[in-house]
C-alpha cells in the first residue's frame, strides 16, 4: 500500500496528511480554513462528458475557419492551423513548431489522456497505460495555451478591425467553448482522487 502524500495549504503553508473523503465533501485547512481539496459527487462522469464535448468542440475548431479578413474586395481566410504554416513559410520555423504544440498537440493529448483515464476508472481496467498517461499530462498541461492565443486573437481583431472588415469564423467559438470546457474539467478534477482510484486497479489482473 502506497503511503499517503502530504498537502500543503496553497494559503497558509501548513502540512497536512492526505484522508480520502467521501463523495460530495470537502477537505479544508485545520490552521486557516482554507479548501485543500474536494471529492465532488459524479466527478468522474462529469471529467467524461466534458472531455467528450472537449473533443468535439477541438475538431470543431480545426476544421472551420478562425478568421476571415476581406479588404479591397478581397477575402482571405485562417485556420488555426494555417496560423503555424503562416510562421512556417515566414521562415520563422521554431514559432511555427511552439504555436502547433501549444495550441494543438498539448490540448489534444490532455483531453485523450482524460478520456482514457475515465473510462479506466469507470470501467474498473488495467491501470498501467492510463497511470502513465496521466503523469505525462500533469508534467505536459503547464505547456499547453489556449487562453494566450486566444487573448492573441483578440487583440489582433481590436487592431484589424480599423482597416479591414473582420469575419468572425465558427472556429473562434468552439475554440472559446474548448477553452471553458478544458478550464471546467480541470477545475472539477482532483488529482488525489484520480491517483487513488487508479491505484486500485494498478497490476491487477482481470478476472479469468
Amino acid at each position: 500500500m502506497n503511503q499517503s502524500p502530504n498537502i500543503a495549504c496553497p494559503e497558509c503553508g501548513q502540512l497536512h496528511h492526505y484522508r480520502p473523503i467521501a463523495p460530495g465533501k470537502t477537505a479544508f485547512c485545520t490552521f486557516c480554513g482554507e479548501t485543500l481539496y474536494r471529492n465532488r459527487t459524479h466527478m468522474i462522469d462529469a471529467v467524461m462528458a466534458l472531455t467528450l464535448a472537449g473533443l468535439i468542440l477541438f475538431v470543431m475548431t480545426n476544421l472551420f475557419p478562425l478568421l476571415g479578413l476581406r479588404a479591397q474586395g478581397q477575402e482571405q481566410e485562417m485556420h488555426l492551423f494555417g496560423a503555424s504554416m503562416t510562421f512556417w513559410n515566414q521562415e520563422y520555423r521554431i514559432l511555427a513548431v511552439l504555436i502547433v504544440l501549444n495550441i494543438i498537440v498539448f490540448p489534444l493529448f490532455e483531453l485523450l489522456a482524460l478520456l482514457v483515464v475515465t473510462l479506466t476508472i469507470r470501467n474498473h481496467w488495467e491501470s498501467s497505460f492510463a497511470i502513465f498517461l496521466y503523469r505525462w499530462m500533469r508534467e505536459i498541461k503547464p505547456w499547453g495555451m489556449l487562453e494566450i492565443f486566444m487573448l492573441g486573437v483578440l487583440v489582433a481583431v481590436v487592431k484589424l478591425g480599423d482597416v479591414a472588415t473582420l469575419i468572425i469564423g465558427t472556429s473562434l467559438w468552439s475554440f472559446a467553448g474548448l477553452i471553458v470546457t478544458m478550464a471546467a474539467a480541470s477545475s472539477i478534477l482532483d488529482p488525489f482522487t484520480i491517483w487513488r482510484e487508479l491505484d486500485k486497479t494498478h497490476k491487477v489482473k482481470p478476472h479469468e
